[in-house]
């Protein structure tokens, strides 16, 4: 005889899912939230691109 298979219970799959979708969530958050803060307090970016005045 085989031994029984154990199965998870549909509630704990369920569980997963959700813990999964709030850690995505979370991060997606915060991730956004950094970025808006980054672009509005920091420096103002010059990356040496066209210019008005010409190199000399």
């Amino acid at each position: 005889m085989s031994a029984p298979r154990r199965v998870r219970p549909v509630c704990g799959r369920l569980g997963e899912r959700l813990e999964t979708l709030g850690l995505r969530a979370v991060l997606l958050a915060y991730w956004g939230t950094a970025s808006v803060l980054s672009r509005r307090c920091g420096k103002p970016h010059r990356d040496g691109g066209e210019s008005v005045h010409p190199k000399r």
